[in-house]
């Protein structure tokens, strides 16, 4: 039952980073202005690489969950393993897969993104972008480890106190390197670049230096990663970073859809896109507090106590985030306004911003679950849900309503529902099935 107590442990560990989400999120649109002083071109570039560094950050994605999932599991069967034993493995990996990966970009980058951008002075700002940008690889799996495991020692403070504060810090370096301000120099949007690299790794140094001072006695950088804890990290990760890789890349693919359509109708789908993300920030960070708490009630060998957290996590997302979107249902011009000027692209937007605001609640079982799946190691079937019914059932269809039928951007926004309601049903069916209770991690 969900009473006011389970309600306050939930909220204790989910707000903190519902906060840091959306201050990340924050710190995007800041970036985004910082860098639109420069130009259209340079917008256009940033915008595009966006896309592109989410695809490759999405093979160390899947390290924060293993990590949070092993920790919070060892501390409810008060395992005697040292507690930092899976960060430290988390750390390995995000330096083993990272590393290659950055050189790997970095020299392929001149190649690849002309073949993405078709102008040719985005593609050379875009190159100059990411290729400094793509050193920041290392760091993004680093912090992410640390992501895990202060979310698995129910410490979820410290990571929000950590992204608050390297967030100014992004801001303060994007001031100076992009401008020229304070005696450096004006390097444009590779000052961008650089003001977020030198900032992801500035927070490596802050959340190691908390670990130090505060769990140095748990083995932190004293405890070697055995081959076995290493290993395991993998297995576990591996299926949530297939997961973001193929979704990125099939979002793309549904603007390219959407963009033959027209442009209104991809103006539309972009902010309906991003008002459903701002939505779904609070259902990534239950989606955390649940793989802690179920992660740690399973340790502690009380499974059906595991899924009851797992379903009141669930509902806490349904109900609040339903009533987060009944102002939009209500006033759906009035929102619109704040991202569209244009009368005729606002008017196609209105139902289908209902309609998110409709049904976002139920389909945060997707983020909420899902999450809670990874960190248990029964990802594999969260990744083939979200391929086949992304893939297979909702990329084809955007294109026989769109490109081919020439329909509107309410149909296309109609099999963007079903698409939701499929894949939170088939999520929710591999939760009540249960087999995540019998896997060992």
């Amino acid at each position: 039952m969900l009473t006011t107590e389970r309600i306050k442990t939930i909220s204790r560990l989910a707000l903190p980073f519902t906060i840091a989400l959306s201050s990340q999120f924050l710190l995007a649109l800041i970036d985004l202005a910082m860098v639109g002083r420069l130009g259209n071109t340079a917008v256009a570039a940033v915008g595009v690489s966006g896309f592109c560094y989410s695809l490759v950050v999405a093979f160390i994605a899947g390290i924060s969950p293993a990590v949070q999932g092993i920790v919070a599991r060892r501390r409810g069967e008060r395992s005697p393993e040292p507690r930092c034993l899976p960060l430290n493995a988390g750390l390995v990996a995000a330096v083993v897969v990272g590393g290659p990966l950055a050189v790997l970009c970095h020299f392929a980058t001149p190649r690849l993104f002309s073949l993405i951008a078709s102008d040719a002075k985005v593609a050379e700002a875009g190159v100059q972008y990411l290729s400094i940008l793509y050193f920041g690889i290392v760091a993004v799996g680093l912090n992410g480890a640390f992501k895990g495991f202060w979310a698995g020692m129910e410490r979820a403070r410290v990571q929000m106190s950590v992204v608050l504060f390297t967030c100014v810090i992004n801001v303060l370096f994007n001031y100076a390197l992009i401008y020229g301000n304070w005696g450096m120099p004006a390097m444009g949007i590779r000052g961008a670049a650089l003001g977020t690299v030198l900032a992801l790794y500035t927070a490596v140094i802050v959340h190691a230096a908390v670990a130090w001072l505060q769990n140095r006695k748990d083995g932190f950088l004293s405890v070697k990663p055995t081959q076995a804890i290493f290993t395991r990290i993998l297995k576990i990760g591996m299926p949530a970073g297939m997961q973001e890789f193929f979704f990125s890349a099939g979002y793309i693919i549904f603007f390219w859809m959407v963009g033959q359509v027209g442009t209104q109708e991809l103006a539309a789908a972009n902010v309906l896109i991003r008002i459903t993300m701002v939505m779904v920030f609070l259902a990534m960070a239950l989606g955390m507090a649940s793989a802690t708490l179920v992660s740690r009630t399973v340790g502690e060998g009380d499974i059906p106590g595991a899924v009851q957290w797992g379903w009141d996590v669930g509902k806490l997302g349904v109900i609040s985030i339903t009533l987060m979107g009944l102002p939009m249902l209500v006033f759906p011009e009035w929102f619109l306004s704040f991202f569209l000027r244009d009368p005729n692209t606002a008017a196609i937007s209105v139902i289908p911003l209902q309609m998110v605001a409709v049904t976002t609640g139920i389909g945060s079982l997707i983020y909420i679950l899902g999450y809670t799946l990874y960190s248990l190691g029964d990802g594999n079937r969260v990744v083939l849900v979200s391929f086949s019914t992304q893939w297979l059932f909702f990329l084809p269809l955007v294109y026989i309503v769109g490109p081919y039928l020439r329909s509107g951007l309410l149909e296309i926004w109609l099999v963007q529902m079903a698409y939701g309601t499929l894949a939170t049903a088939l999520i929710v069916a591999i939760w009540v099935n249960g087999r995540w209770k019998r896997l060992k991690i």
